[in-house]
């Protein structure tokens, strides 16, 4: 008879750093013996799978399956698939001739600890054949040595009870054979197509034992896992996720059969040119180029042309601009190749920061607002500075690659003049020879303009001044209702026009200041305020450029009425030759300079006066008329 309370079975390591760990098995279970880290029992070696084989111990027995390894598994020597174990058995994950001796695990089945199934009722007569299989504890047909036999019994059995065996055998050996192969069989990997690739293209894995669906086979990059586009046969697609960091990783393919064993790929950084600095440049220039996946073996190219490469970093690639055969301004393009993968173009332009492109419209008279497209510009207006011929302009807007300014007047007389543009910013000055066509209001004859400007020397940033082609009129500071204090300008030098073209042809314009409905300026006879007087503007009067600082700012009331003058007179010496007598009240001096503008522009009827006057008044007499706007008495 059996011991009461038999030693439990047990399976124990031989060799290897576990030498000697024993596991002891319960009814019911099963052991998943491999490398990985999903093994119940792990054992660690190249040669033993991540999930090897599986031990279970159920109603028949304890046996083994082979869980689908690529290289088999040996008992006692044997190659197996599926087995049932006994004691002393000793399972080997190589072949007995093999070089590489993994650690094996021994079987010990203490007698009496696995209980023998029930014995069988007698058979009917004539149903031998029909009678259902019993349950064996061997899974093959062959016998495996001394001790499967003694398991047998020591008298003959009943050979109709060997006949329903055998049979019991046989389902048993191909039901196992079907619920591995369905169930229990890990996929087997041959390789990765490309071998290398970035986050996001597609690679194919070729191997066997693949799920025919494709949402069923999970596909490991390392630490990451991403389930397969595609599945036909032996091959999976599988769209490369982006890795923590560029470089070797593992690939491995999971289903419900188990994992494979991985097999090497090569996630690449992504290769993207970003940015170029600076975005103009001509031959010899040093440009760095910014993007991922850049390195050895990088590849530059501007406007077709091979470029000499000085460093070349993951993130970072400096090359030295080639000489190009190609037009100030025009655009080259960027392409950096590594292997057979391009980046897609940046455009570089011939020529350096900051760079005048185009004009929009490409010709225009003073006063009138254009559209200056180019690279390397100041994100505001007060970044930039901007001149046409060496006379500075208002820039009303500016973005890195557009700014609205204004055309200002240029001291000559010819009807038109090419001028040259150049743009200053961020410590750079623009070096092409761009040139914008500025043209006169009327060939020959003077036509009074406003028009908004710059300060100039002297003046601040968030100022801007009304002025005329000889000098300032009105100096502004704050935008009251407008977007910026430029555009204020712009709007106001608009409506003075108005008014000068109705005094050119003989309508009356006579300006007042007034206090409501706010402190002003507006034209006699009109019910609106034409420009209004804010408290940023009295500011400015107390410390205008090249005059002398006063104690506290003027009155708002003060200012309105001494534009009201300026204003007036301007418009009476320059459309009609008349005397300026509002502005001698109010400031002798400013009224003097007014007087002697009218000597230096004799005003003709019929004729008015000749733009070739205008272009002569001399440097002295202009700077009395800038002092006369910027000096309040």
């Amino acid at each position: 008879m059996a011991d009461a309370n038999p030693e439990m079975p047990s399976l124990t390591v031989a060799g290897g750093p576990l030498d000697s760990y024993e596991m002891k098995l319960s009814p019911g279970t099963t052991v998943i013996i491999g490398s990985g880290r999903l093994a119940h029992m792990r054992v660690d070696h190249p040669e033993i799978e991540l999930a090897h084989v599986k031990v279970t111990w159920d109603d028949t027995g304890i046996s083994m399956i082979d869980n689908g390894s690529r290289k088999g598994t040996w008992v006692n020597g044997e190659p197996v698939e599926t087995v049932l174990l006994l004691d002393g058995d000793v399972i080997e994950f190589t072949a007995p001739d093999s070089k590489s001796k993994p650690p094996k695990i021994k079987v010990r089945i203490p007698k009496g600890s696995v209980p023998e199934p029930p014995p069988l009722p007698p058979p009917a007569p004539g149903d031998v054949a029909s009678r259902p299989a019993p349950p064996a504890r061997a899974a093959a047909p062959r016998a495996r040595g001394p001790a499967r036999r003694r398991r047998a019994g020591p008298s003959l059995p009943d050979l109709r009870l060997v006949g329903v065996a055998a049979g019991a055998l046989v389902l048993l050996a191909g039901g196992g054979l079907l619920v591995r192969r369905v169930f229990f069989t890990a996929p087997q990997l041959a390789s990765v197509e490309p071998g290398q690739a970035e986050p996001g293209q597609t690679v194919t894995i070729r191997g066997k034992r693949f799920r025919s669906d494709a949402g069923d086979n999970t596909v490991w990059f390392g630490e990451l896992s991403v389930a397969a586009q595609s599945a036909s046969g032996d091959a999976l697609q599988v769209r490369v996720p982006h890795v923590p960091r560029p470089g070797p990783v593992p690939v491995a393919v999971q289903t419900s059969g188990g994992r494979s064993r991985p097999v090497s790929f090569v996630a690449l950084a992504p290769l993207i040119a970003t940015s170029l600095d600076p975005g103009g440049a001509l031959a010899g220039d040093q440009v760095v180029l910014g993007g991922t996946g850049f390195g050895d073996g990088a590849i530059v190219t501007v406007g077709g042309a091979p470029a000499r490469v000085i460093s070349a970093a993951a993130g970072e690639l400096r090359f030295e601009m080639p000489a190009l055969q190609g037009a100030p301004g025009s655009r080259q393009d960027v392409v950096v190749s590594v292997g057979s993968r391009r980046t897609q173009p940046l455009p570089l332009y011939l020529g350096r920061l900051p760079l005048v492109l185009s004009f929009d419209p490409a010709r225009g008279v003073a006063g009138d607002l254009v559209r200056i497209r180019g690279r390397g510009f100041a994100p505001t207006a007060d970044g930039n500075v901007v001149s046409f011929d060496g006379e500075p302009a208002l820039v009303l807007a500016a973005s890195p690659e557009e700014m609205a300014v204004v055309v200002p007047p240029l001291a000559r007389a010819q009807a038109e003049t090419m001028a040259r543009v150049a743009v200053q910013a961020g410590g750079k000055t623009s070096s092409e020879g761009t040139t914008f066509q500025v043209q006169r209001l009327m060939e020959g004859t003077w036509v009074l303009r406003f028009l908004a400007g710059p300060v100039g020397d002297g003046g601040g940033k968030g100022q801007a001044v009304v002025a005329t082609e000889l000098a300032p009129v009105l100096l502004l500071s704050g935008k009251d209702e407008a977007r910026s204090v430029g555009e204020r300008a712009w709007r106001l030098a608009s409506a003075l026009n108005g008014v000068a073209d109705r005094a050119r042809v003989g309508q009356a314009a006579a300006f007042e200041a007034r206090e409501q409905p706010a402190i002003g300026v507006g034209v006699v006879g009109a019910p609106d305020v034409l420009v209004r007087v804010t408290a940023e503007d009295a500011a400015a009067y107390q410390s205008a450029p090249g005059a002398p600082a006063r104690v506290a700012p003027p009155a708002p009331l003060e200012i309105a009425r001494y534009w009201a003058a300026l204003l007036g007179d301007t418009v009476v010496v320059a459309t009609s030759g008349g005397k300026p007598a509002a502005l001698a009240a109010a400031s002798p001096a400013a009224g003097a300079a007014l007087a002697q503008l009218r000597a230096v522009l004799p005003w003709q009827y019929g004729s008015g006066i000749a733009n070739a006057r205008v272009a002569a008044v001399p440097a002295d007499l202009r700077r009395r008329l800038r002092d006369a706007a910027f000096r309040l008495p």
